[in-house]
């Protein structure tokens, strides 16, 4: 493999990658380095590693003895974060992310330089954060609840100063118990003057553009020559990744083998380089993991991620699979094919390897937590709702009217927390890939029709008019969940309403995109979103600055859950909107049951 060949391989890796001179002087960065520092290449070229960006040990910028160059080539030691603490970067723009670092003093061209290799660990941060904040207030809610449940309401909910995802339960939980208590102090009150006192109940209030990537295949073929004196370069890169990487010739012959993939699969390269890897090997004692690597198919478990889910450009797949040697380990697999510069043929393959089991784990682990939390508050949820409609009902006795208005209050807010509750449910069971499709032929029109009637109630309450369209010719029925699409299609209408004003119009709107497509829009009249917050609305727990200050409740899950529905069904969504004008939700699904994806198919959201 030339060195332009090896150039198009770095910029697959996700770590951001930098060489630097014994003095410091950078001398190369891959295309991940400059996207993570908001730098270009030539900005970066020729600074110092430790003065071009900002680094910090936890809060302190590093001093003089930290610093890359001092610890490498002075100290002799790996530059990496000490156990316990975090590395900062601080990019070109000021945003300042946390990283996982390695830097190393290595040969190149003869002569003493050195690699630095980092990953943005972002989300894994703020993930172990807000496993750790949802621990805190569900292990202080289930205690007040249940003593709630029993009548007793000496212990309050403390509100927190700033507004965060758990402000709203915390504040809807706070007002439902002082409403109970309210109840609990006019039923004692009723007892001493009557005989017959009404005896009350206690309730419960609750996500490389293509240009850049042309961009750079022109630079490649412009800087042959300079690639070619570089190669010793990408050699060292390659070795130190902290990804694996394996290259193959067209007929599965293995060519090269980094030393993360050695650790990986646990194989030596003098074994398997220029040896022919076929599905049998998969018996060869010491060859499993490399044989499920070249052929995915051969894994007890397979996932197959869309290109548009993974972010690689066409021609590229990737796989995630399951592997026992040397350790059992879940494995993201790349594969990319190496194109000849000249003659534009294939002349083999590549594939990069990712351990991304810790990743799993951790995945899994926060959908379970989840969902066993939401599972302790729906049965306090559940018997709060239950003793609220028998005293509403008047099976417990008669009511004044301030003590049903009270009630009512009671019974509308453990409602919304029993939604917010589901939601977090529905949530949970989409990551763990337990949501329980069931795909069978049915009538759109139908499926939708009930959907708005369910709604119109709520609609002509606020003084929304909501409208439905329907498509001049008939729709054949096609392959669909009824039931998952109801709730999208009811969580579209649901957002359109709440957030249109009265005098309003919510319009639902069905119609043939084309001979393989169906379309349906949900458009309203109401506060729109703000045009920077647009590409963050699919995300879990995501709310717009301009709707948080008009209502306070809503979970930020309802358009999570749309997205990963449309999706499930071979869909897509999209939305159109201007602040102060209104939004328009559409999405799509095909007519054709083959463009459904498989199970083992979905995209990560």
């Amino acid at each position: 493999m030339n060195s332009s060949e090896t150039k198009v391989l770095l910029s697959f890796i996700a770590e951001g990658l930098m060489l630097f001179d014994e003095k410091g002087k950078i001398m190369s960065v891959n295309p991940h380095a400059t996207l993570l520092l908001d730098y270009t290449s030539e900005e970066l070229i020729g600074r110092h590693i430790d003065k071009t960006f900002s680094i910090y040990l936890d809060k302190k910028f590093l001093s003089e003895q930290e610093t890359i160059t001092y610890v490498i080539f002075e100290q002799g030691r790996t530059f990496s974060t000490p156990h316990g603490r975090i590395v900062y970067f601080e990019s070109q723009s000021g945003r300042k992310f946390p990283v996982f670092v390695s830097a190393k003093a290595i040969s190149i061209n003869g002569k003493r330089g050195g690699i630095l290799v980092f990953r943005d660990i972002t989300d894994q941060k703020e993930l172990e954060d807000y496993k750790i904040n949802t621990a805190k207030k569900l292990a202080t809610l289930t205690p007040i609840l249940q003593r709630t449940a029993t009548g007793v309401f000496s212990t309050k909910i403390k509100i927190p100063r700033e507004e965060d995802e758990f402000t709203e339960l915390l504040v809807g939980l706070a007002l439902m118990i002082d409403d109970l208590e309210e109840m609990e102090k006019t039923r004692k009150e009723s007892e001493e003057r009557r005989v017959e006192a009404v005896k009350k109940a206690e309730g419960q209030k609750r996500t490389m553009t293509e240009e850049y990537s042309k961009k750079l295949e022109n630079d490649v073929r412009e800087k042959t020559e300079e690639l070619r004196r570089a190669k010793v370069h990408t050699e060292a890169v390659i070795e130190n990744l902290t990804s694996g990487l394996v290259e193959y010739s067209s007929d599965f012959t293995v060519l090269r083998v980094n030393r993360a993939a050695e650790d990986i699969l646990g194989i030596k390269r003098e074994d398997v380089v220029g040896r022919k890897i076929s599905p049998k090997d998969i018996e060869t004692p010491g060859m499993q993991s490399l044989s499920i690597v070249s052929y995915p198919a051969l894994s007890d478990v397979v996932r197959k991620v869309k290109s548009t889910a993974s972010g690689i450009k066409e021609g590229v797949s990737v796989n995630e699979v399951v592997i026992h040697y040397p350790f059992d380990r879940e494995v993201q697999v790349i594969t990319a094919p190496i194109i000849g510069s000249e003659s534009d043929t294939r002349k083999g393959f590549i594939k990069v390897l990712r351990d991304i089991t810790r990743e799993r784990i951790i995945s899994r682990g926060k959908s379970e937590f989840i969902s066993i939390a939401a599972h302790q508050l729906r049965t306090p949820l559940s018997a709060v709702k239950w003793v609220i409609s028998l005293v509403i009902n008047g099976d417990l006795g008669l009511l004044n009217p301030a003590q049903r208005k009270l009630l009512e209050r009671g019974y509308e807010t453990n409602e919304k927390m029993i939604t917010l509750v589901n939601d977090m449910l529905n949530v949970a069971r989409i990551e763990d890939g337990r949501f329980g499709y069931k795909f069978s032929k049915n009538d759109i029109l139908k499926t939708i029709s009930l959907v708005v009637d369910n709604l119109k109630v709520v609609a002509k309450e606020k003084g929304v008019i909501l409208k439905f369209e329907t498509p001049p010719g008939p729709i054949e029925e096609f392959m669909f969940d009824p039931d998952k699409l109801s709730l999208a299609i009811q969580n579209l209408i649901d957002n359109a309403v709440k957030y249109t004003n009265a005098g309003g119009k919510v319009v639902v709107m069905l119609s043939k995109k084309d001979s393989a497509n169906i379309e349906v829009k949900v458009s309203d009249e109401g506060v729109g979103i703000p045009e920077s917050q647009i590409n963050r609305l699919f995300s879990k727990f995501f709310r717009a600055k301009n709707v948080i200050h008009l209502q306070t409740e809503g979970s930020g899950l309802g358009l999570f859950i749309v997205k990963n529905i449309i999706t499930r069904h071979g869909g897509t969504i999209k939305v159109e909107s201007k602040e102060s004008k209104g939004s328009t939700f559409s999405f799509t699904l095909p007519l054709d049951e083959s463009f459904v994806p498989k199970e083992g198919e979905i995209s990560e959201y």
